[in-house]
């Protein structure tokens, strides 16, 4: 992969701050045998795992020093039962510390103490069942230790869901018209009679997440314009966004069609509403709001970033064009300005450096990532190649040019979804964590200001 290993180290001393959230809040049940006689897993105190799971210490005590143990996850469900395992050779100090030990015979090569746990396999599920087992409960995970057919340890893991807790309020399309009016806007949206966004008049238009885990009278916001593609869906996403200490407002920008195209549209006076809306918030800095498109629709937040540029404060996007593609099967344009589509590329599989957004105007951070194996936009990384020559160096951005890695950086880590072949798992979590970590970078640092 290539990113500067400065700006990824930095990126990962700013999201402890959200690991230590994640793991500070309980602890997992107590690994076998009792009285801390012979094999058994070691975490430090207080550990506590999510189904959103940044490597943390896990290591494997007592073992016989030179003999090979395999460790074996499963999680049994309703549906059909998850599994992964990896073999290690136990080291000389009796002590197997999955941080650091490389596995001999695993769905991962490298060191990776979270790796029994993104390489988890199981039934086919839907989209919403997958929400309800990763983010709307608590999933769990047996890890065992199991030496000449014999179970010598075992641990059993919590994974709560980061959804599960609290969830989000609807806003109404009303709310937004009320907003644009107080802003003072001439001709007020009217987001739910827009047949390309779908949703009824006075109807739910969209969701928003308070902030979670930092406790400040006013917190940034990210307007996240939601691809409803497994894993990086605003259920996914959102929770974890809000753990970082920022609202959230999601705005529904549908799923994908025909590769890298989209099936819906925005348009400019809807994401001027929710921007107003924001900003009549009392617990929202309008001073730090951020647009962020998950999956496919990371084309929408960037053209946001851009048409308001003097109101966003940054973008973040991996997985997407960085023009604005035009609709499936035609020229119509995805976003719309008084009525009138936007310019629009027909042809996703060109590269038309002229058509790129011009992220120079952005003002703050911008974090975009690719995997050089992109199987939904085979040019990932020559669409983010031409928006970082448009953008220019700029301290406080974050760029993932994942090599190896599949289309899904935006889901987050350590979830076991969407991953593709073990030849691109590895690289796609390792982006994923990668691309996480600069987001969290920026959004720790809005919160704290």
């Amino acid at each position: 992969m290539r990113w500067r290993r400065d700006a990824r180290r930095a990126a990962i001393a700013a999201a402890f701050a959200l690991v230590a959230g994640l793991v500070l809040s309980g602890c997992s049940a107590p690994s076998t045998p009792a009285g801390g006689i012979g094999p058994r897993f070691v975490t430090p105190p207080l550990i506590h795992y999510t189904s959103v799971l940044w490597p943390v210490p896990l290591q494997l005590v007592g073992a016989e020093p030179g003999s090979r143990v395999q460790l074996v996850a499963s999680m049994p469900t309703p549906r059909g039962r998850w599994s992964s395992e990896a073999t290690y050779t136990i080291p000389v100090s009796g002590v197997l510390d999955l941080a650091r030990a490389r596995p001999q015979l695993a769905p991962f090569s490298s060191p990776d103490s979270a790796g029994l746990f993104w390489s988890l396999r199981g039934p086919e599920l839907s989209v919403s069942d997958q929400i309800g087992i990763w983010m709307g409960s608590t999933s769990k995970v047996t890890i065992e230790a199991v030496q000449g057919g014999r179970i010598v340890a075992s641990r059993l893991f919590r994974l709560d869901g980061l959804g599960a807790t609290s969830g989000p309020s609807r806003v109404s399309d009303r709310a937004f018209v009320a907003a644009a009016v107080a802003a003072g806007d001439e001709e007020p949206p009217h987001p739910g009679a827009d047949p390309l966004v779908g949703a009824r008049e006075n109807g739910p238009v969209a969701d928003f997440y308070s902030a979670r885990s930092i406790e400040r009278p006013r917190t940034p916001a990210v307007i996240v314009f939601d691809d409803t593609s497994a894993g990086a869906s605003s259920d996914f996403v959102a929770p974890l966004i809000a753990e970082f200490g920022s609202s959230v407002l999601v705005l529904p920008a549908g799923g994908a069609a025909n590769g890298a195209q989209t099936v819906n549209a925005i348009n400019a006076s809807t994401v001027s509403a929710a921007l107003d809306w924001l900003d009549q918030r009392e617990d929202i800095d309008s001073r730090n709001i951020f647009v962020y498109g998950t999956g496919q629709a990371e084309q929408f937040a960037l053209w946001s970033a851009v048409r308001f540029s003097d109101r966003v404060a940054g973008a973040f996007g991996a997985g997407g064009s960085t023009a604005l593609l035009c609709l499936a099967g035609g020229t119509v344009s995805s976003a719309f300005e008084d009525g009138i589509g936007v310019p629009c590329e027909a042809d996703a599989g060109k590269v038309d450096r002229s058509a790129v957004f011009p992220l120079d105007a952005v003002r703050g951070p911008v974090v975009l990532g690719c995997g050089t194996n992109d199987e939904v936009l085979l040019n990932a990384c020559r669409w983010l190649d031409a928006a970082a020559d448009a953008r220019g160096p700029r301290a406080g951005d974050g760029i993932v040019r994942a090599e190896g890695a599949a289309h899904p950086i935006t889901v987050p880590p350590g979830l076991p979804i969407d991953l593709p072949d073990a030849a691109s798992a590895e690289a796609t979590e390792h982006a994923r964590i990668a691309f996480w970590n600069a987001v969290a970078r920026v959004l720790l640092r809005a919160a704290r200001e």
